[in-house]
């Protein structure tokens, strides 16, 4: 008897943990979002988010389980390498083994000018960046730790991203209101004037604009007949435009189209949706005549959409899409770099250049043309720097990575009643893949945890889905 009161005793503790879990979830995604908006290695606010974050991480450890972690190994599994790689590149070598190493040779002709050919060196050509971007994986880490130690569910998750959403869009509003003096921007080196909200960078704002966008139409898409999906009929499709409104006013080309593409998704989700319940039975009048009218329910948000942009650009009021039909638009410097991104590939895509190198290795290979008084500190491609930094190993990673999540979202959109997931998934990580090719969105740690929490709620939908 003492043993069973026991053993529902720490079944009790347990469950209120598990209860409040989303509270510590939140309240991490609370301080990520106000200190982890920028992608500088020397921003200020670094320092504090990595201590709690360290924090967050020690703490979770106490409430892992073997269940939990053999769960989600394939992502643990995948962080655990992209960590050691870091560490690799760390190791000191020989010096007859590194300067033999392929893209060395200039450094390896400095140190035998000034008298260093005998100094063992990291794989990495700047060690000290590759300390800081391992340094800064405590904060994904954490983000991760703590999705699987909670044991909430993928649409809890979903919901606290879907919050930082609107908090984002709220504090862009100010930020467009209080204008470039406004004393809402919490970055030195940001975009003044315009909607950045919690980010340093307006196009890493857009791009988790829309990716917002598409996960408040999927929470939309799974309201079941309950009391509380009274209220969420509502809160959704308000936040919905309320975040695509502020997004309009933004001025990020890529954010703009991003935007759009979810818009467009999201029509192609809530189609579906009504497809499937057209027929089933309902309780609820009001309920029941809006599934026998599915194209009222879809052209109402349609001709919203449209008449919101027609009058914004009909007014002025959207710099992104005036940009875009500037004839000058693609003329900037992205498309100068790309010649010397491909020749930094063709030197350092076998071992990489160290992560967090690449502002430094860039000097190496930058023309006098490009000599601007602005400096080049990312790629804007961060697929290719990835490669660049990370060599060959880093490659492997990232497509084991997307074999998994293509397993996960292919099986999922096999299933009829499961389309709708399937569209959301594969459009929401397209949008931060194509945001990645101009840009560096994952740079950022609030980037970096709300991807962590993606894959973990994807992770949760597939194993969902197997279930049943």
């Amino acid at each position: 008897m003492i043993g069973s009161r026991e053993r529902l005793d720490q079944s009790g503790v347990m469950s209120d943990v598990i209860n409040k879990s989303w509270m510590i979830l939140a309240f991490f995604a609370v301080i990520v979002a106000l200190a982890g908006g920028a992608s500088r290695f020397d921003a200020i606010q670094i320092v504090p988010l990595r201590s709690l974050s360290a924090f967050f991480l020690v703490s979770s450890l106490f409430y892992l389980t073997r269940q939990g972690l053999r769960a989600e190994r394939t992502l643990i599994i995948l962080f655990t390498c992209l960590t050691l790689l870091v560490l690799l590149q760390l190791v000191p070598l020989p010096p007859a083994l590194w300067q033999d190493l392929p893209g060395r040779t200039e450094i390896a002709q400095m140190d035998a000018a000034l008298g260093f050919e005998a100094f063992w060196r990291p794989l990495s050509l700047a060690p000290m960046r590759s300390w800081n971007v391992l340094g800064s994986l405590v904060v994904p880490a954490a983000g991760l730790l703590l999705a699987i130690a909670s044991g909430v569910s993928s649409l809890t998750l979903l919901r606290i991203i879907a919050g930082l959403g609107v908090l984002n869009a709220l504090l862009g509003l100010l930020q467009i209101v209080s204008g470039e003096s406004g004393i809402f921007y919490f970055y030195e080196i940001t975009n003044r004037g315009s909607s950045v909200g919690f980010f340093a960078n307006e196009n890493h704002a857009a791009v988790f604009a829309a990716c917002s966008m598409l996960v408040l139409a999927l929470l939309n898409s799974k309201i079941r007949e309950s009391r509380r999906a009274q209220w969420e009929r509502l809160i959704y499709p308000g936040a919905f435009f309320l975040i695509f409104f502020v997004s309009l006013a933004g001025n990020s080309r890529a954010g703009f189209v991003a935007a759009v593409g979810a818009v467009l998704a999201s029509s192609a989700m809530l189609a579906l949706t009504q497809r499937t319940r057209r027929g089933l039975p309902s309780a609820n009048v009001t309920r029941r005549w809006f599934d026998e009218h599915p194209r009222l329910v879809l052209a109402v948000p349609l001709v919203i959409v449209l008449l919101t942009v027609a009058a914004f650009l009909a007014l002025d009021r959207t710099p992104a899409a005036r940009d875009i039909l500037a004839r000058d638009s693609f003329e900037d410097l992205r498309w100068s770099l790309w010649p010397v991104i491909v020749e930094m590939l063709e030197h350092h895509w076998v071992l990489g250049a160290g992560f967090g190198s690449f502002e430094q290795v860039y000097h190496i290979y930058e023309p006098s043309s490009l000599l601007l008084p602005r400096y080049v500190n990312q790629a804007h491609n961060d697929w290719a720097q990835f490669i660049i930094e990370g060599g060959v190993l880093a490659c492997l990673l990232l497509i084991g990575l997307l074999i998994w999540m293509a397993s996960a979202i292919g099986t999922m959109s096999l299933h009829r009643t499961r389309r709708v997931d399937a569209i959301f998934w594969m459009t929401i990580f397209a949008i931060i893949a194509a945001a990645s090719i101009v840009d560096y969105p994952l740079r950022t740690p609030l980037f970096q945890v709300i991807t962590i929490w993606l894959l973990v709620a994807l992770s949760k939908d597939a194993r969902d889905m197997k279930a049943t």
